[in-house]
């Protein structure tokens, strides 16, 4: 049996040290700051304190994909050693990415015949296809094959649970997910969405609250109704620069739930150009999420 590597994209934001640490390429997805682009490296060399101040100070920022030519490349520098690929890629349903990389696997198969290069959507973002990642690893730490674990995060990825809020609405409002109207009441009312994904792997809303703690209660009551197994796993809440906001939420969860442990990190900046600072999110494996 061949050698194989996971192998994924820095839109599932799992650690650097953790990519690292278990020999995980990741392939840098862009994003542009009035007019320069960077490409997000999971936080190795990433300001994200500041990359929030410059949301905050009004700055252009947007997003893009990378040509197939890059991503084969990528592919490339696995292939070549004699080694297969299991790519596990952020949601199809929030970018064109995934199909780019389907393109590129043809292109490299042409030059390498006998490499194996696998693709499987897993139908979220951020840590919620960030801990399917890392789930994967383990499963190929532990001796499972390229196939088992496919069949594994085909069939566990609607398992994988994200919820969040956002602080400044105008950041939906300019992605063309909320009216101006809604928007313009929202920020005076300090009405707040709440916002999930979907098993189809989109961004749907989920409900609206009114100020922090009541995203805090509504999050509680979220993980409380669908988590499972908590104490056999490592719950992620993510912020977008609101640290205070975070670091309660995790004491709130460490002291409502047996989670093995509660960890906190940034949202990156690719994502951080649609959501803008004060984004507060969870995640979590819970029941099977049917809508």
């Amino acid at each position: 049996m061949r050698e194989f590597l996971i192998a994924t994209d820095s839109d599932t934001e799992i650690p650097y040290t953790f990519a690292d640490e278990h020999h995980i390429p990741v392939f840098l997805m862009p994003y542009t700051v009035n007019g320069e682009e960077r490409l997000f490296d999971l936080g190795r060399n990433t300001d994200f304190v500041k990359f929030y101040e410059e949301l905050a100070d009004g700055a252009d920022a947007i997003t893009s994909t990378r040509p197939p030519m890059d991503i084969a490349d990528f592919f490339r520098d696995i292939v070549r050693d004699g080694k297969d690929v299991l790519y596990l890629s952020f949601s199809s349903a929030l970018s064109g990415h995934y199909d780019l990389t389907q393109m590129a696997r043809t292109m490299v198969l042409e030059d390498y015949p006998d490499a194996r290069i696998e693709i499987v959507d897993t139908l979220s973002i951020s840590m919620g296809a960030g801990q399917i990642v890392m789930y994967a690893q383990k499963l190929k730490e532990e001796g499972k094959s390229l196939d088992e674990i496919k069949d594994w995060v085909v069939n566990n990825r609607k398992y994988s649970h994200a919820w969040f809020s956002v602080d400044d609405l105008n950041y939906l409002k300019k992605g063309g997910r909320l009216s101006s109207a809604a928007a313009a009441i929202g920020t005076i009312l300090d009405v707040k969405p709440i916002l999930k994904i979907n098993i189809d792997g989109k961004i749907v809303a989920a409900d609206k609250v009114k100020g922090t703690k009541k995203i805090m209660k509504f999050f509680l009551n979220v993980i409380q109704e669908n988590v499972v197994n908590p104490e056999e796993q490592t719950s992620y809440v993510l912020h977008a620069n609101n640290m205070e906001a975070a670091l309660k939420m995790k004491e709130l969860m460490e002291q409502s739930f047996a989670f093995r442990e509660v960890k906190i990190q940034d949202v990156g900046p690719v994502i951080g150009c649609h959501t803008g600072p004060g984004v507060l999110a969870v995640i979590f494996m819970g029941k099977e999420i049917t809508a």
